[in-house]
């Protein structure tokens, strides 16, 4: 039996649904079931299946297609999930299949990037490499003030005064303004999705709803914040309830907007058990200075796994800084060695090989060849190079060393890869122009 890699149609939800739920073997009624049937009926077109020869299907894969920002320009990014293949056709090599053809797919696509989260010892032989998440996180428990135990209903049970107001948020009426502050909290915010400064009125407006966790902060007529936080079921437990902000967003000038608005957020919640509330906030010290100064305990969460993990692959290394070259070119331009003539080379020996003393790993070997590419500067100009030439300096990295640098997680100089490199003041500093830490969003590539 053959099988083929193709784009999902209306015409294949049904068999997309029956294939994931018998992949996982989720129960019909539970919410697991209700979102697989959501994803196969409502975001068809937002998947690939693999079929046989018959063009039955029997594998899929959800694809989400995200713009993700470097400074002024954006890099593509695939977010690949729900991978499934029919109960009795698992094991036979179709699952590895599949994969090996969605990454070529993805490159014939025009992404520079994807990201997926499973098990290392499969999806390393296509490539991905393990890649840390981050949350910022807020426990509603008791805390030891003194000699005894405060807890959270009575640290978080009132919202407090402020200078604006919490009110209901009313999209007939905000959703301009909404736009607009999402667009100044993270326009040019490397890590972060594109986002559009306006947006479309809505066809059909929803009224305000006073029980929904969705709110603006108000001062003098003018909106300076908004929050939109859900329960989230699936990560809830009997002895948890699991909140998660969705969305929040403030001006800069006014840090009372998000001490106001989590503040809201907590007093709401705060008399449900146990609470825990998750989010991808960015690691941005106004926000956490504008949480502690509002009285609000958080924690910054890193998570690197290991045998189950998020992972991350560049599918194009020559692509990626194509795509770029605008923003690195404006700040090569704007710092100190603009003059510095010469090429750096950034090159990847391996892109996913598993390790071979690791007890779960299945199959060995390189999954994708390595890729180098230069980078080359002269008259205060950057240009990408993908073939031989001499260098000035030569960096080998890992891909997860790369897309860190990429989005300003950590600065080039800062990673493991430059140990031992004797570099001059102003190598350093061509580096650090290039590739330096920025202030970072924290969601889409984890």
């Amino acid at each position: 039996m053959s099988y083929r890699l193709r784009p999902a149609t209306a015409a294949d939800a049904q068999e997309m649904f029956e294939t994931q739920v018998g992949a996982f073997g989720v129960e019909e009624g539970t919410l697991r079931w209700g979102a697989s049937r959501s994803y196969c009926f409502e975001r068809t077109e937002q998947h690939v299946v693999m079929v046989d020869e018959s063009d039955r299907v029997v594998g899929l894969l959800h694809i989400h297609d995200h713009p993700i920002q470097v400074g002024t320009c954006f890099v593509r990014k695939a977010d690949v999930g729900h991978v499934g293949i029919r109960p009795e056709l698992q094991g036979l090599g179709v699952g590895t299949q599949m994969m090996r053809e969605t990454v070529a797919w993805l490159g014939e696509q025009g992404y520079h990037l994807s990201r997926l989260g499973g098990l290392v010892h499969f999806y390393s032989r296509f490539g991905y490499e393990p890649f840390p998440r981050r949350f910022v996180q807020i426990d509603l428990q008791s805390v030891r003030g003194g000699g005894r135990h405060i807890p959270g209903t009575e640290l978080y049970s009132d919202p407090g005064e402020w200078p604006g107001q919490v009110r209901a948020y009313d999209e007939s009426r905000d959703y301009a303004e909404r736009a607009r502050l999402r667009w100044e909290f993270d326009h040019g915010r490397s890590g972060a999705l594109v986002v559009a400064r306006e947006c479309d009125a809505p066809t059909h407006p929803a009224p305000p709803d006073t029980e929904a966790l969705c709110w603006v902060y108000e001062r003098e007529g003018q909106v300076l914040g908004f929050l939109h936080a859900v329960e989230s079921p699936l990560e809830s437990t009997e002895r948890e309830t699991v909140f998660t902000i969705s969305e929040m967003v403030y001006a800069d000038a006014f840090p009372d907007a998000a001490g106001a608005l989590v503040r809201m957020l907590l007093s709401r919640i705060c008399d449900r058990g146990q609470v825990r509330v998750t989010s991808r906030l960015p690691w941005d010290e106004a926000v956490a200075e504008a949480l502690q100064l509002a009285g609000v305990a958080h924690s910054r969460l890193e998570m690197f796994q290991a045998v189950a993990s998020n992972m991350i692959l560049v599918i194009d290394l020559a692509s990626t800084l194509e795509a770029i070259s605008p923003e690195l070119n404006r700040r090569v331009a704007d710092s100190l060695v603009a003059d510095w003539s010469g090429a750096v080379e950034l090159s990847f020996p391996m892109r996913g090989k598993c390790r071979i003393d690791d007890p779960t790993q299945v199959t060995a070997g390189d999954a994708l060849p390595g890729e180098a590419c230069q980078l080359v500067i002269a008259g205060g100009e950057v240009t990408v190079d993908a073939g031989p030439g001499p260098v000035d300096l030569q960096i080998e990295l890992t891909q997860a060393q790369f897309v860190k640098a990429l989005f300003g997680i950590a600065a080039l100089t800062e990673l493991p890869c430059m140990r031992g490199m004797r570099l001059s003041p102003t190598e350093r500093g061509v580096l650090d122009a290039l590739f330096p830490r920025t202030k970072t969003g924290s969601g889409p590539w984890g």
